[in-house]
């Protein structure tokens, strides 16, 4: 039997574009269903979709190549210190489609049309125990955050939710910065862990508790050097699914390290993925404000 091959992200043939009709609006409430399993309470309607796009929100959908919605990205008009913005509320992609840049070329287009519209900036907040999600946000896009939310949404239906607060980062995208549109040209630089290890402090180290179940030292809320790294598990998902209370450690270990930090003046500007004998290592990487975008 000759294998099946697998198509390489180029071959992926994805268009990406506003909502065509009505039905595209169903189909959203459909992905929504599907990726954050939650109960029709939570799943935003089309009633609501309708009117926000209508008064200069965003609805984008990613269309495969039978016209399929697999994705789609959602925002709303915002305001906040005196700034027009886009809010963006929910990107999500079907699971056959995950990993081929979907959500990422979405992103794109939303900054094309944000820009079509005069604006400079768009907001949205994310879940800091998905690694990944980090990842994509502050080291793909490029976005930085100062501003961390305990209980965000408070308790929802989702599977994805059930077990921790709904505690989020909220991110600022500055769509005409220099710094962003470097990022999304080059992409994340490759890290040498030891290299970057020698030359910025660490707020706190790992330990083992078992196989693949790391834990925190207590964390250091005292450092004053321009750039730190606080270390977080790639794997928070898994530890989460496994242990919740392990879990619920970790996240009290990010409610101290953002709170103190942020009031301090820092922003976390990026999140480093590094490799090391064999296993991976990630790290939010804070600066001072005064010293973000220098």
């Amino acid at each position: 039997m000759t294998p099946v091959k697998r198509k390489r992200r180029d071959e992926i043939k994805i268009a990406i574009g506003p909502f065509r009709s009505l039905d595209d609006y169903k189909t959203c409430m459909e992905i929504q269903r599907e990726v954050w399993k939650c109960d029709d309470i939570d799943v935003v309607p089309i009633t609501m979709l309708v009117a926000a796009v209508r008064q200069g929100g965003i609805a984008l959908g990613a269309f495969n190549s039978l016209g399929e919605m697999i994705g789609f990205c959602w925002s709303i008009v915002g305001w906040e210190e005196h700034e027009t913005l886009q809010h963006s509320h929910m990107l999500a992609v079907r699971a056959a489609y995950r990993n081929f840049d979907v959500g990422f070329r979405m992103k794109l287009a939303q900054r094309k049309e944000a820009l079509r519209q005069k604006l400079s900036t768009i907001t949205w907040t994310f879940d800091p125990m998905q690694p990944m999600n980090a990842y994509f946000n502050l080291g793909k896009l490029g976005a930085w955050s100062g501003s961390y939310i305990e209980n965000f949404y408070g308790e929802t239906t989702s599977l994805l939710h059930r077990g921790l607060p709904t505690d989020r980062l909220l991110v600022r995208w500055e769509l005409k910065q220099a710094s962003v549109e470097d990022r999304i040209e080059s992409g994340p630089p490759r890290r040498d862990a030891r290299k970057e290890l020698k030359k910025y402090p660490l707020v706190n180290t790992l330990h083992d508790l078992a196989p693949g179940m790391p834990a925190s030292s207590p964390v250091k809320l005292h450092l004053t050097a321009d750039q730190l790294l606080f270390e977080v598990p790639y794997n928070l998902p898994d530890i989460k699914a496994r242990n919740l209370g392990v879990a619920l450690e970790w996240q009290g270990k990010m409610r101290q390290v953002f709170r103190n930090y942020f009031k301090k003046g820092y922003r976390a500007t990026d999140f480093w993925v590094a490799e090391e004998e064999g296993h991976l290592r990630t790290f939010y990487f804070l600066e001072k404000r005064e010293s973000h975008h220098k």
